[in-house]
Protein backbone atom coordinates (compact mmCIF):
# COMPACT_ATOMS: atom_id res chain seq x y z
CA UNK A 1 0.00 0.00 0.00
CA UNK A 2 1.40 3.59 -0.90
CA UNK A 3 1.62 6.29 1.66
CA UNK A 4 -0.25 9.15 0.30
CA UNK A 5 -4.01 10.10 0.02
CA UNK A 6 -7.05 8.37 -2.49
CA UNK A 7 -10.32 9.97 -2.73
CA UNK A 8 -13.50 8.09 -1.90
CA UNK A 9 -16.29 9.67 -4.23
CA UNK A 10 -20.06 8.10 -4.32
CA UNK A 11 -21.69 9.17 -6.77
CA UNK A 12 -25.57 8.89 -6.43
CA UNK A 13 -28.70 9.78 -7.97
CA UNK A 14 -28.29 13.38 -9.57
CA UNK A 15 -25.11 14.84 -10.33
CA UNK A 16 -22.49 16.64 -12.69
CA UNK A 17 -19.39 14.54 -12.49
CA UNK A 18 -17.29 17.48 -14.46
CA UNK A 19 -18.16 19.64 -11.90
CA UNK A 20 -16.36 17.64 -9.23
CA UNK A 21 -13.61 16.82 -11.39
CA UNK A 22 -13.35 20.29 -12.53
CA UNK A 23 -12.91 21.53 -8.91
CA UNK A 24 -10.55 18.71 -7.82
CA UNK A 25 -8.09 19.45 -10.64
CA UNK A 26 -8.07 23.27 -9.69
CA UNK A 27 -7.11 21.94 -6.64
CA UNK A 28 -4.21 20.01 -8.01
CA UNK A 29 -5.49 16.36 -7.82
CA UNK A 30 -4.41 15.60 -10.90
CA UNK A 31 -1.08 17.11 -10.42
CA UNK A 32 -0.61 14.95 -7.08
CA UNK A 33 2.12 12.18 -7.82
CA UNK A 34 0.30 10.78 -3.99
CA UNK A 35 -3.24 11.18 -5.18
CA UNK A 36 -5.41 8.79 -6.94
CA UNK A 37 -9.66 9.07 -7.00
CA UNK A 38 -12.53 6.21 -6.87
CA UNK A 39 -15.88 7.44 -7.86
CA UNK A 40 -18.18 4.38 -7.66
CA UNK A 41 -21.45 4.98 -9.28
CA UNK A 42 -24.68 3.13 -10.07
CA UNK A 43 -24.38 1.01 -13.67
CA UNK A 44 -27.88 2.12 -14.95
CA UNK A 45 -26.71 5.80 -14.18
CA UNK A 46 -23.13 6.46 -16.31
CA UNK A 47 -21.75 9.16 -15.06
CA UNK A 48 -21.32 11.72 -17.88
CA UNK A 49 -17.16 12.70 -18.66
CA UNK A 50 -15.62 14.46 -21.26
CA UNK A 51 -12.43 12.53 -20.15
CA UNK A 52 -11.13 10.73 -17.51
CA UNK A 53 -7.67 11.82 -16.17
CA UNK A 54 -5.11 8.85 -15.45
CA UNK A 55 -5.31 9.09 -11.63
CA UNK A 56 -9.49 8.50 -11.48
CA UNK A 57 -10.87 5.00 -11.24
CA UNK A 58 -14.23 4.67 -11.93
CA UNK A 59 -16.27 1.80 -10.14
CA UNK A 60 -19.64 0.54 -11.59
CA UNK A 61 -21.41 -0.93 -8.75
CA UNK A 62 -25.36 -2.32 -9.14
CA UNK A 63 -28.18 -0.30 -9.96
CA UNK A 64 -30.35 0.68 -6.50
CA UNK A 65 -26.73 0.78 -4.65
CA UNK A 66 -27.29 2.92 -1.75
CA UNK A 67 -24.40 5.94 -1.34
CA UNK A 68 -23.57 3.69 1.98
CA UNK A 69 -22.85 1.29 -0.65
CA UNK A 70 -21.06 3.28 -2.89
CA UNK A 71 -18.86 4.73 -0.37
CA UNK A 72 -18.16 1.28 0.69
CA UNK A 73 -16.97 -0.03 -2.60
CA UNK A 74 -14.58 3.24 -3.16
CA UNK A 75 -13.06 2.89 0.44
CA UNK A 76 -12.40 -0.84 -0.36
CA UNK A 77 -11.22 -0.26 -3.70
CA UNK A 78 -8.87 2.79 -2.42
CA UNK A 79 -5.04 2.10 -2.35
CA UNK A 80 -3.43 5.06 -0.28
CA UNK A 81 -2.41 5.20 3.52
CA UNK A 82 -5.21 7.72 4.07
CA UNK A 83 -8.39 7.97 2.86
CA UNK A 84 -10.86 10.90 2.39
CA UNK A 85 -14.42 10.37 1.97
CA UNK A 86 -16.18 12.83 -0.13
CA UNK A 87 -19.73 13.17 -1.89
CA UNK A 88 -19.72 14.13 -5.94
CA UNK A 89 -22.13 16.78 -5.13
CA UNK A 90 -19.71 18.42 -2.22
CA UNK A 91 -16.84 19.14 -4.56
CA UNK A 92 -13.90 20.45 -2.51
CA UNK A 93 -12.61 24.03 -2.56
CA UNK A 94 -9.82 25.38 -3.32
CA UNK A 95 -6.88 24.82 -0.93
CA UNK A 96 -8.80 21.59 0.35
CA UNK A 97 -6.08 19.29 -0.82
CA UNK A 98 -2.90 21.09 0.43
CA UNK A 99 -4.42 21.65 4.05
CA UNK A 100 -5.62 17.44 3.94
CA UNK A 101 -1.63 16.57 2.88
CA UNK A 102 -0.23 19.00 5.43
CA UNK A 103 -2.21 17.72 8.52
CA UNK A 104 -0.96 13.90 7.29
CA UNK A 105 2.15 15.07 7.29
CA UNK A 106 1.74 16.31 11.39
CA UNK A 107 0.60 12.67 11.93
CA UNK A 108 -2.97 12.97 12.18
CA UNK A 109 -4.97 10.04 11.64
CA UNK A 110 -8.89 11.16 12.33
CA UNK A 111 -9.99 14.61 10.35
CA UNK A 112 -12.67 16.13 8.76
CA UNK A 113 -12.92 20.10 7.57
CA UNK A 114 -16.29 22.56 6.98
CA UNK A 115 -18.92 22.00 4.72
CA UNK A 116 -19.99 25.79 2.91
CA UNK A 117 -22.91 26.10 0.97
CA UNK A 118 -22.73 26.66 -2.97
CA UNK A 119 -26.47 27.77 -2.99
CA UNK A 120 -27.50 31.42 -2.00
CA UNK A 121 -30.00 32.06 0.69
CA UNK A 122 -32.78 32.45 -1.44
CA UNK A 123 -32.29 29.36 -3.10
CA UNK A 124 -34.75 26.45 -2.00
CA UNK A 125 -32.03 24.20 -2.17
CA UNK A 126 -30.43 25.55 0.35
CA UNK A 127 -32.79 23.79 2.77
CA UNK A 128 -30.80 20.13 2.69
CA UNK A 129 -27.35 21.89 3.36
CA UNK A 130 -29.52 23.69 6.56
CA UNK A 131 -30.64 20.35 7.59
CA UNK A 132 -27.97 18.26 7.45
CA UNK A 133 -24.58 20.61 7.24
CA UNK A 134 -25.36 24.06 8.66
CA UNK A 135 -23.31 23.42 11.60
CA UNK A 136 -20.36 22.53 10.23
CA UNK A 137 -19.64 26.00 8.02
CA UNK A 138 -16.40 27.20 8.31
CA UNK A 139 -17.40 30.19 10.29
CA UNK A 140 -18.13 28.25 13.19
CA UNK A 141 -15.07 27.23 15.17
CA UNK A 142 -17.02 25.72 18.17
CA UNK A 143 -16.28 22.10 19.17
CA UNK A 144 -18.62 19.82 17.71
CA UNK A 145 -19.97 16.20 18.73
CA UNK A 146 -20.68 15.22 15.08
CA UNK A 147 -18.64 14.97 11.93
CA UNK A 148 -19.70 15.43 8.48
CA UNK A 149 -19.99 12.26 6.24
CA UNK A 150 -19.17 14.20 3.07
CA UNK A 151 -15.62 15.61 4.10
CA UNK A 152 -13.50 13.12 6.75
CA UNK A 153 -10.40 12.15 6.09
CA UNK A 154 -8.46 8.72 8.07
CA UNK A 155 -6.02 5.97 8.29
CA UNK A 156 -7.23 3.54 5.70
CA UNK A 157 -6.32 1.16 8.19
CA UNK A 158 -9.28 2.37 10.88
CA UNK A 159 -11.65 1.57 8.77
CA UNK A 160 -11.98 -2.05 9.36
CA UNK A 161 -12.95 -5.22 7.02
CA UNK A 162 -12.69 -4.20 3.48
CA UNK A 163 -15.13 -6.93 2.25
CA UNK A 164 -17.77 -5.73 4.80
CA UNK A 165 -17.47 -2.38 3.53
CA UNK A 166 -18.16 -3.51 -0.11
CA UNK A 167 -21.15 -5.77 1.55
CA UNK A 168 -22.70 -3.42 3.77
CA UNK A 169 -21.23 0.10 3.00
CA UNK A 170 -19.55 2.77 4.86
CA UNK A 171 -21.98 4.92 7.88
CA UNK A 172 -19.69 7.26 8.93
CA UNK A 173 -21.70 7.90 12.33
CA UNK A 174 -20.46 4.60 13.41
CA UNK A 175 -17.38 4.40 12.42
CA UNK A 176 -16.85 7.23 14.77
CA UNK A 177 -18.75 5.60 17.53
CA UNK A 178 -16.44 2.96 17.17
CA UNK A 179 -12.82 4.62 16.90
CA UNK A 180 -14.17 6.84 19.88
CA UNK A 181 -15.28 3.58 22.39
CA UNK A 182 -12.14 1.35 20.75
CA UNK A 183 -9.11 3.42 20.14
CA UNK A 184 -10.24 6.35 21.94
CA UNK A 185 -9.99 8.41 18.83
CA UNK A 186 -11.81 11.54 18.35
CA UNK A 187 -11.81 13.65 14.80
CA UNK A 188 -10.27 17.02 14.62
CA UNK A 189 -11.42 20.02 12.98
CA UNK A 190 -9.13 21.62 10.41
CA UNK A 191 -11.36 24.61 9.07
CA UNK A 192 -9.30 25.08 5.95
CA UNK A 193 -10.01 21.97 4.09
CA UNK A 194 -13.82 23.11 3.34
CA UNK A 195 -15.79 21.09 0.30
CA UNK A 196 -19.12 23.01 -1.05
CA UNK A 197 -22.62 21.67 -0.83
CA UNK A 198 -24.33 21.98 -4.27
CA UNK A 199 -26.60 18.75 -3.26
CA UNK A 200 -30.28 19.18 -5.57
CA UNK A 201 -33.09 19.68 -4.02
CA UNK A 202 -36.54 18.20 -4.83
CA UNK A 203 -39.33 18.33 -1.90
CA UNK A 204 -40.72 15.25 -1.84
CA UNK A 205 -38.09 13.26 -2.67
CA UNK A 206 -35.89 14.81 0.19
CA UNK A 207 -38.63 14.22 2.80
CA UNK A 208 -38.83 10.43 1.32
CA UNK A 209 -34.57 10.07 2.05
CA UNK A 210 -34.62 12.12 5.31
CA UNK A 211 -37.02 9.18 6.57
CA UNK A 212 -35.21 6.59 5.19
CA UNK A 213 -31.86 8.03 6.55
CA UNK A 214 -33.52 8.27 10.35
CA UNK A 215 -34.86 4.73 10.03
CA UNK A 216 -32.07 3.49 8.81
CA UNK A 217 -29.62 5.42 11.73
CA UNK A 218 -32.84 4.20 13.94
CA UNK A 219 -32.19 0.31 13.04
CA UNK A 220 -28.70 0.21 13.24
CA UNK A 221 -28.25 2.10 16.26
CA UNK A 222 -28.42 -0.38 19.14
CA UNK A 223 -25.95 -2.47 16.84
CA UNK A 224 -23.34 -0.19 18.35
CA UNK A 225 -22.19 -0.49 22.04
CA UNK A 226 -23.41 1.86 25.10
CA UNK A 227 -26.22 3.12 23.79
CA UNK A 228 -29.33 4.19 25.47
CA UNK A 229 -31.90 1.68 26.30
CA UNK A 230 -34.01 1.47 23.25
CA UNK A 231 -37.49 2.32 25.48
CA UNK A 232 -36.13 5.62 25.99
CA UNK A 233 -34.55 5.75 22.68
CA UNK A 234 -38.75 5.87 20.95
CA UNK A 235 -39.92 7.87 23.91
CA UNK A 236 -37.06 10.49 22.97
CA UNK A 237 -38.08 10.83 19.14
CA UNK A 238 -41.53 13.13 20.06
CA UNK A 239 -38.60 16.08 21.27
CA UNK A 240 -36.72 15.32 18.26
CA UNK A 241 -38.37 17.79 15.66
CA UNK A 242 -37.75 20.62 18.23
CA UNK A 243 -34.65 19.62 19.34
CA UNK A 244 -33.17 19.14 15.79
CA UNK A 245 -34.36 22.47 14.17
CA UNK A 246 -33.02 24.27 17.76
CA UNK A 247 -29.62 22.82 16.59
CA UNK A 248 -30.24 24.36 13.06
CA UNK A 249 -31.40 28.56 14.72
CA UNK A 250 -28.02 27.38 17.03
CA UNK A 251 -25.87 26.83 14.28
CA UNK A 252 -26.92 29.88 11.80
CA UNK A 253 -28.08 32.98 14.58
CA UNK A 254 -25.12 34.54 14.59
CA UNK A 255 -24.65 34.74 10.54
CA UNK A 256 -27.13 36.71 8.75
CA UNK A 257 -27.31 34.91 5.26
CA UNK A 258 -27.80 31.65 7.18
CA UNK A 259 -30.17 32.64 9.71
CA UNK A 260 -32.31 34.50 7.37
CA UNK A 261 -32.03 31.24 4.93
CA UNK A 262 -33.56 29.29 8.31
CA UNK A 263 -36.36 31.72 8.51
CA UNK A 264 -37.32 31.92 4.87
CA UNK A 265 -37.36 28.21 4.19
CA UNK A 266 -38.13 27.17 8.20
CA UNK A 267 -41.40 25.68 7.61
CA UNK A 268 -39.67 23.30 4.94
CA UNK A 269 -36.68 22.71 7.44
CA UNK A 270 -39.57 21.32 10.14
CA UNK A 271 -41.15 19.19 7.92
CA UNK A 272 -37.48 17.36 7.23
CA UNK A 273 -36.85 17.46 10.82
CA UNK A 274 -39.93 15.73 11.75
CA UNK A 275 -39.53 13.16 8.52
CA UNK A 276 -36.04 11.88 10.26
CA UNK A 277 -37.63 11.79 13.55
CA UNK A 278 -40.53 9.40 12.12
CA UNK A 279 -37.63 7.38 10.41
CA UNK A 280 -36.08 6.80 13.63
CA UNK A 281 -39.05 6.08 15.32
CA UNK A 282 -39.76 3.42 13.19
CA UNK A 283 -36.34 2.45 13.36
CA UNK A 284 -36.34 1.58 17.20
CA UNK A 285 -39.46 0.36 17.27
CA UNK A 286 -39.85 -1.75 13.93
CA UNK A 287 -35.97 -2.02 12.73
CA UNK A 288 -35.39 -2.15 9.15
CA UNK A 289 -31.88 -2.49 8.45
CA UNK A 290 -32.75 -2.82 4.72
CA UNK A 291 -33.55 1.04 4.69
CA UNK A 292 -29.80 1.77 4.59
CA UNK A 293 -29.68 0.06 1.33
CA UNK A 294 -31.75 2.51 -0.23
CA UNK A 295 -30.30 5.05 1.25
CA UNK A 296 -28.94 8.53 -1.16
Amino acid sequence: MCVGLSLAVAAKGECDAEVFLDAIGTDGVFAAANVDVHIAYECNRPLQLNAIPANVTLHACPAGSSILQLWGVALACSTRQYVAVLDINCPPATGWLSSVLSEIDKGDVLFFGPVDSYWDKTDRRIVGYLAEYAQFNSRLSEELAETPGNNIVCERSLLGDMEKLKTEGFFKTFMVWRLAAEKRLIPNRHNKMVVMYRKPFHFTHYIVRRFIHGRCFGAMRHDNADQPPRLICIGFTVLLPMLRTWRIYKAVRKHGDLKAAFYRFILLIISSECAWSAGEFFGYAFRGREYCNKLD
